[in-house]
Order: structure tokens, then C-alpha cells, then sequence
């Protein structure tokens, strides 16, 4: 895997200068783009050159390009809220996230540098993605509280970066970490009809294993974990009564799923790191 290349003054690669705070909300991170400043403080989140230069044609959403090419490309490491398709309505900060990106990205080609897996299932290509002045659109939006952070395996080079944008953010309670703009599910007040991204919080009541290893919630849902990783919890200790906040895609397998299969979960949420689960110590 890439090695993480810290900025460092008088280095032969290209220096990708860090943005720092955005602002105190995201109306201002969007008044206030051109006047963004770097934050010494602060390394970004850069692997070294760019793998490719490319032109952009469109932005999709906050986290998906159009390139001119006609590859479309997804950005590794964030989910921004989805817009308004059909007769589903847009999550909040939806356009926001979009239009800080088309402001993010303009004026120039992009940089593309990729991680370890460099398409996802639907064919996009998956990247880490740099404006033409060097910065991080995925430090920069998780910065301002337009994203969220996501680490899928094995795409982890800038994980633990990434992460340290959202801390940020929810220190700050800066965009959809401010109170009540982004809902929070229980796992024991699921309703069919939920589904996608969510953030879940729950109580582990048991434990089953696999080829994964399966937290039963206090509701109709189960986290899916890959037991390789002992997601900051010491292998052995006991999952249950431990409450946890997990983020990450909602998968409802449906009704005639729950009547077939009684002992399973009719909702389940992947987690493929630490990075997308909080688990308490007590």
C-alpha cells in the first residue's frame, strides 16, 4: 500500500497545501471558498503525485465526478448526502455538498491518485481526488462537515487522515454534525422503508460467526464485522451490552427474508474498519 507523504517544505514532490477551518457553518464555507486559508497545524491528507491529470465535465454530487472522458469517478474515503432523485427527497446538505465541490474543483484539471482498488462495483473509477492547485476535496468536505468519513477495505491508505477531518468537524459541530440536522437511527425503531446510509446506534445483545462476525442489536438489525480486524477492541473482550454508533449502508433484505430466516436480522450494516464504528468501553 502507498505510504501516507507528509508535506514537508523543500520536498521534490508537489506540496499539497492543507485547508484549514472552513468557517463556523457550511453557508459560510460556501461565501467564503476563495478565501480559504492552510493550516500549518495540520498535515493533508496526500499520497504523493498524481497518477493521472484529468479534466473535468461535470460534477454528479458532492462525491462523484464526470470526467470529459466520459469516466465517471467516485471519491474513496467520503459519502456525501444524496440529492433528490424522483420522488425520494434530498438528504440534508445535499446541494450544499454539491456546490462546494463544483466551487472546490474549479478552474483547472484535477488529480487523480489512487489506492489500492481502482474501480468499485458499478465500473466507477475510485480516487483520491486533488484540485489543480494541489488540495484535498476529500479532507476539504469532511472538514466542512458536508461528508462523511467511510473506509472500505482495502482502500485504507488515508484512513486514519481522513478521520482526523471528521473529528474536526463534529468537535466543531460544523455542518452535519450540527444539533438535528442529521437524524440518528436506533436500531430497536427501525421501520420497513429504512435503508441507505445511516448512522445507527444500538446495544449489542449477542453474537454469531461465520466467515463474519455478527453483532445483534436490540432491534431487527445486525452489524456485519470482517473478524480480521479487532476495530480498536481487543480481540476476545465481550461485544455484548456494549453500545455502539455504526455508519455505513442499510441493507433491508425484506419481509419474505425475516419469514424465512427466523433467526436472522432483517437489516444488516457492513463495517468493513474501525474508523466507521464507535464502540463503548464500559
Amino acid at each position: 500500500m502507498n505510504q501516507v507523504v507528509p508535506a514537508l517544505t523543500g520536498s521534490p514532490l508537489k506540496k499539497k497545501t492543507p485547508w484549514a477551518s472552513l468557517g463556523v457553518f457550511f453557508c459560510a464555507c460556501l461565501l467564503l471558498l476563495g478565501a480559504l486559508r492552510p493550516a500549518h497545524a495540520l498535515a493533508d491528507c496526500v499520497l504523493g503525485e498524481a497518477d493521472e491529470i484529468v479534466a473535468l465535465r461535470k460534477v454528479v454530487d458532492g462525491d462523484t465526478l464526470r470526467l470529459k472522458d466520459g469516466r465517471r469517478v467516485r471519491l474513496i474515503g467520503v459519502n456525501t448526502p444524496e440529492l433528490r432523485h424522483g420522488k425520494r427527497p434530498a438528504q440534508p446538505l445535499a446541494e450544499e455538498a454539491r456546490e462546494f465541490t463544483e466551487r472546490f474543483l474549479a478552474g483547472g484539471d484535477l488529480e487523480l491518485v489512487y489506492d489500492r482498488d481502482r474501480h468499485d462495483n458499478h465500473g466507477r473509477v475510485l480516487a483520491h481526488v486533488y484540485n489543480h492547485r494541489g488540495d484535498s476535496l476529500e479532507a476539504a468536505l469532511l472538514a466542512a462537515g458536508l461528508a462523511f468519513h467511510i473506509a472500505i477495505a482495502p482502500n485504507f491508505a488515508l484512513a486514519e487522515c481522513l478521520a482526523s477531518r471528521e473529528e474536526l468537524a463534529r468537535e466543531q459541530q460544523r455542518g452535519l454534525w450540527a444539533p438535528g440536522v442529521w437524524p440518528v437511527l436506533r436500531a430497536d425503531q427501525l421501520r420497513p422503508g429504512d435503508g441507505g446510509f445511516v448512522l445507527l446506534t444500538g446495544t449489542v445483545k449477542k453474537t454469531d460467526r461465520n466467515r463474519y462476525l455478527w453483532l445483534e442489536l436490540d432491534g431487527p438489525v445486525a452489524v456485519r464485522l470482517d473478524p480480521k480486524w479487532d476495530y480498536g477492541h481487543r480481540n476476545g473482550r465481550n461485544w455484548q451490552g456494549r453500545k455502539i454508533v455504526v455508519k455505513g449502508w442499510l441493507v433491508d433484505r425484506g419481509e419474505k427474508y425475516s419469514s424465512r430466516n427466523r433467526r436472522n436480522k432483517r437489516w444488516f450494516i457492513a463495517s468493513d474498519s474501525e474508523f466507521t464504528i464507535e464502540i463503548s468501553r464500559n
